[in-house]
């Protein structure tokens, strides 16, 4: 997935939506996003960001078409996919 990509996606999500990341199946809160070169990595912290973060963080940014990588124990992630789970406003990137 691209970054674009989730921005298109979440457009029409609430602004408090928190973001999460899953992987090997652990589900944990999306806490920081790095721009490295070609690559936007996303890393797991104790507070998950929100939609109202993310936009502010990446909006006016150009080159938004660069892939998302999850980064876990120094181990790269990539990520193709979002599940919505609206009515705990929560949103995982797989």
């Amino acid at each position: 997935m691209r970054l674009t990509d989730l921005l298109q996606l979440i457009d029409d999500l609430n602004l408090n939506t928190s973001f999460y990341l899953k992987i090997t199946g652990k589900t944990m809160p999306w806490g920081k996003l790095t721009l490295a070169g070609e690559k936007c990595l996303l890393y797991p912290g104790q507070k998950a960001l929100t939609k109202k973060k993310i936009v502010k963080l990446v909006g006016k940014m150009h080159g938004r078409g660069i892939p998302l990588i999850a980064v876990v124990a120094e181990k790269e992630y990539p990520l193709f996919g979002l599940q919505i789970v609206e009515d705990e406003r929560k949103a995982i990137l797989l």
